[in-house]
């Protein structure tokens, strides 16, 4: 069974750590002689590239973006490369020459690609035209120039390069329709990301916005550098320049990232806010969330002692697991209550992970206490069937045959059934009074909580120290209390084995804290349906039980409610 742990979460820092390291000093070396000449641009360039890998590392782990960070972290190893001609023997300005442009490539295609999973048919086609545009045209340029042409003055007969046919004419041809080509896929290029930042919906295009932003700054200042170098060649101040404008490329795209996982976020949170929650919804939610259709989620059954389907059908948890990952959901105590599996790809992003698991959770553990007071209501009202059933209506019944006797009978007799239907209607009144007593007591709304705790006290024949505020507590407050105190020494009154106990009521700022403590045999069950029902009444109001029972010293039992 593969179960999520710490070790993996491990893996993706130390992963992004090291390809930060390659993408600083493999450029670092590419660049040589600029250290030297131009420490400011290196820095750039290296800062740049830096961000590039980093933020596309980060993209990599989101299963919808995987494709994106790739191609932000090619883009990054990219751009420090072009100044291989610093290095004028071998390769090196042959490739500065013809793929000086990729990195300025590789991001606009990021750029265009984000936050979609794939680009639509018009910037597939506009990427296909600058690709071309900006590796083709610097091709066919190479071939008719010099080293020289293209600022490489300390070319020798070592540099690499294709001589082909070198014609000046031809060479500054072509360096014009490069300029003005590039200029005119600029202005396409902001066309395009402004039609995309009017798609959508408002949370939609609040995560667009810093990609965008930083996209169309980047792309103006690409378009003035393409134009600058090509009218008044090479300069580093120019580039410096440029670099800084596409620093902000890879900041963008963090700062969306971390927006978009804001929003994943806050939509799971506003789902359970908002609906009734259910397993179906829950996986529903997991499964929009974390980016993968096929997630399932099985749920532990206490009554089967195993995990079921959200359709009740037992799990099959050799098939479900097959390739798959598991993430335990545990609940109170260690409690478990489900596992997500889910593709090793969606759980690639452990803070997400993490965050579903535990608004899991808490949406599981809500929905069971649901459940438990549910379950509770229903058993009540059947002991209520019950005690009318075994009480008033035995009674009646008998009052009714009293009562049918007394137009037959003979006069003597008359004062004897006159009094045996007096009885029962007596011990039918106060069996009425007893169970209305139980479901909800009479004193407690007038004369408060103090006399509704006395008045339990003295009909389970128990000498009870009770402490309890003069003041009236807000009235579910109070009732809440009230039902608390009155199943704690009812549970007392049936297994502890004593008649003394404690009762402390205090309010301590909003929370108002209840106490009941006997010197009984202790060993209470804190699972046990007792006490069990006592916690989800208290966690229903948003309140903590806690119990102490050991053996032989007795228990102790402390409910924590807020007033609002």
């Amino acid at each position: 069974m593969a179960v999520w742990s710490e070790g993996k979460k491990r893996l993706r820092p130390l992963t992004v750590q090291a390809a930060l390291v390659l993408a600083v000093l493999a450029p670092a070396v590419a660049e040589g002689g600029l250290w030297v000449r131009h420490p400011l641009t290196t820095v750039v360039n290296l800062l740049v590239a830096a961000g590039a890998v980093g933020a596309g590392a980060l993209l990599a782990t989101d299963g919808d973006q995987r494709v994106t960070g790739y191609v932000l972290i090619a883009s990054g190893v990219a751009r420090p490369l072009g100044w291989a001609d610093e290095w004028v023997s071998g390769p090196g300005p042959l490739y500065a020459a013809v793929f000086g442009y990729l990195s300025i490539t590789l991001s606009a295609w990021a750029l265009l690609r984000y936050p979609a999973r794939g680009l639509g048919f018009i910037r597939r086609r506009f990427m296909a035209v600058l690709a071309a545009w900006l590796i083709g045209v610097p091709v066919i340029e190479v071939c008719v120039a010099r080293p020289q042409w293209l600022g490489d003055e300390n070319a020798t007969s070592s540099t690499w390069w294709p001589y082909l046919w070198t014609s000046r004419p031809a060479f500054d041809v072509i360096s014009n329709a490069l300029m003005v080509g590039s200029a005119l896929l600029a202005i396409g290029f902001l066309a395009l990301m402004l039609r995309q930042l009017r798609v959508g919906g408002r949370r939609e295009r609040a995560v667009r916005l810093p990609v965008a932003a930083a996209g169309m700054l980047a792309a103006v200042v690409a378009g003035v550098v393409v134009v600058v170098t090509s009218v008044a060649g090479p300069h580093e101040e120019v580039f410096a320049i440029e670099g800084m404008a596409q620093l902000g490329v890879p900041i963008g795209f963090l700062v969306s990232f971390a927006q978009q996982r804001m929003t994943r976020l806050s939509t799971m949170v506003t789902v359970f806010d908002n609906t009734n929650p259910t397993t179906h919804l829950l996986r529903q939610v997991l499964r929009h969330n974390l980016r993968d259709p096929k997630l399932d989620l099985l749920v532990w059954s206490d009554a089967d002692q195993t995990y079921l389907t959200v359709d009740g059908g037992p799990a099959d948890i050799g098939s479900s697991l097959a390739g798959r990952q598991a993430i335990p959901v545990m609940g109170h105590g260690g409690r478990p209550l489900a596992v997500v599996v889910t593709e090793s790809d969606a759980a690639g992003d452990a803070d997400l992970v993490d965050a579903a698991v535990a608004i899991s959770r808490l949406a599981l553990e809500n929905l069971l206490l649901s459940r438990r007071l549910l379950t509770a209501d229903y058993d009540a009202r059947q002991v209520i069937v019950a005690d009318l059933h075994d009480g008033a209506q035995k009674d009646l019944c008998a009052l009714r045959v009293a009562l049918s006797k007394l137009g037959c009978a003979e006069p003597e007799a008359l004062p004897g059934l006159v009094e045996t239907a007096d009885r029962l209607v007596v011990n039918a009144l106060r069996e009425l009074r007893d169970l209305a007593h139980g479901v909800y007591p009479h004193t407690l709304t007038h004369a408060g909580l103090a006399a509704a705790i006395e008045e339990t006290a003295d009909e389970l024949d128990l000498i009870v120290h009770l402490t309890a505020p003069e003041h009236r507590l807000p009235a579910t407050v109070e009732k809440t209390v009230y039902f608390f105190v009155n199943e704690a020494l009812t549970n007392a009154h049936k297994h502890a084995g004593t008649i003394r106990l404690q009762v402390e009521v205090r309010q301590s700022g909003g929370v108002v804290i209840a106490e009941v403590r006997d010197d009984g045999t202790g060993g209470a069950d804190g699972n046990g349906p007792g006490l069990a029902r006592l916690r989800d009444r208290i966690e229903a109001h948003g309140g903590r039980l806690q119990i102490s029972s050991p053996r032989g010293t007795g228990t102790h039992v402390v409910a924590r409610i807020p007033c609002v």
